[in-house]
């Protein structure tokens, strides 16, 4: 994937400390009426298999899936089953319970709903400028649901749960610098496709 960075501060692109992934598939799945992350992409496998192999290339010392615990076929990925801490706090919980539990520097988050994600785009949030967090943006939209969270980030996080703030943009705004932004040429949006509602799934599942 082409980006652009979105920081004014320029350097050598580098990875930087350790790397732990995270599978987003905790999801209510409301609006599509059943368990997104057993829908079956295009080479057969449930969404959950082939996102999950996806994030275990990039090298992760610590692998984990943000699930809800009635989603017991989870437990043959041998990752890590991490449960919410907070009931209805949407991704976010999810994304702030994985951060406390890991040992690593940088979290890697991708959700299972967001099929169209590949490598590249992964590995060009993992090379960003720095050494804290990124996340791509599509024109006025972020995506913060495939981005790279700093450790660091998990007390802000922890508060902002606490309050009853569970907005992961207004998050990642208070993060400042510690989230570059990673800019998607127009032309690439598609990635970023959510299916997340039948009629996504009809658009997706046909084109």
């Amino acid at each position: 994937v082409a980006v652009r960075r979105g920081s004014r501060h320029h350097g050598r692109m580098k990875e930087a400390g350790t790397l732990a992934v995270a599978l987003m598939a905790g999801g209510r799945s409301t609006r599509m009426g059943r368990d997104k992350a057993l829908l079956v992409d295009r080479k057969g496998r449930e969404f959950w298999r082939g996102r999950l192999e996806l994030l275990r290339q990039m090298g992760a010392a610590e692998v984990f899936i943000s699930c809800r615990e009635d989603q017991g076929y989870l437990a043959e990925s041998g990752a890590r089953l991490v449960f919410d801490q907070w009931e209805n706090t949407g991704p976010m919980g999810g994304i702030v319970s994985c951060l406390e539990a890991m040992e690593a520097d940088r979290l890697l988050v991708l959700a299972v709903d967001l099929p169209e994600v590949t490598r590249a785009e992964l590995t060009a949030l993992l090379t960003a400028e720095g050494e804290g967090g990124a996340v791509f943006r599509c024109g006025r939209f972020l995506e913060p649901l495939v981005a790279v969270y700093p450790k660091a980030m998990a007390g802000s996080g922890r508060r902002r749960l606490e309050a009853g703030e569970f907005a992961l943009l207004e998050w990642i705004a208070e993060a400042g610098e510690a989230m570059r932004g990673l800019e998607v040429p127009e032309e690439e949006a598609g990635r970023f496709v959510n299916v997340n509602d039948p009629a996504a799934w009809e658009r997706w599942v046909t084109s």
